[in-house]
């Protein structure tokens, strides 16, 4: 099966865009039988949602140097490391500490997929910054075709 993980502090603007794209999702109909998940800033959630899962995709604000657009990122946690360089909304350990002390105490799924745009804004608000909020859709979308909703060929690329 694969989940949808959210990952953000809902309340520091654009931090919270991975939150703000699943609460979307929730709303609709097509979603109803994907399993969502918000786990907020919490990697102990993460761990737990992703656990026994085949796949993962994980939604957040992340900065990968691009200068805007929706990012795909994806990796096998059971056999590659997490680049360091590349920070998620985890605000407890960061990811790639998360995924080493899970292996072996997890079912960690085969492929992790991170799609998530570039914050422009982290202070405290509950509305995401006008750049962010114009990309909800657009990553909508590619975890649509992630899931196979449409199929297609799938890219690792700035969209």
């Amino acid at each position: 099966m694969v989940v949808v993980i959210g990952v953000g502090n809902y309340i520091l603007g654009d931090d919270g865009f991975g939150i703000h794209v699943i609460r979307k999702m929730m709303e609709m109909d097509e979603f109803e039988d994907v399993r969502i998940v918000d786990a907020m800033t919490n990697s102990a959630m993460l761990l737990e949602a992703m656990d026994g899962e085949d796949r993962a995709i994980i939604v957040d604000a992340i900065d990968m140097g691009q200068k805007e657009g929706v990012v795909v990122f994806r990796f096998n946690p059971n056999r590659e490391d997490f680049p360091s360089d590349i920070m998620l909304s985890l605000h407890d350990l960061h990811f790639r500490d998360v995924i080493m002390m899970a292996r072996g105490v997890y079912n960690l799924p085969d492929e992790v997929v991170i799609v998530g745009v570039k914050p422009e804004k982290v202070e405290f608000s509950l509305e995401l910054s006008d750049r962010c909020l114009s990309y909800v859709d657009r990553v909508i979308e590619v975890v649509k075709k992630e899931i196979g909703f449409n199929p297609s060929e799938r890219k690792d690329k700035t969209v």
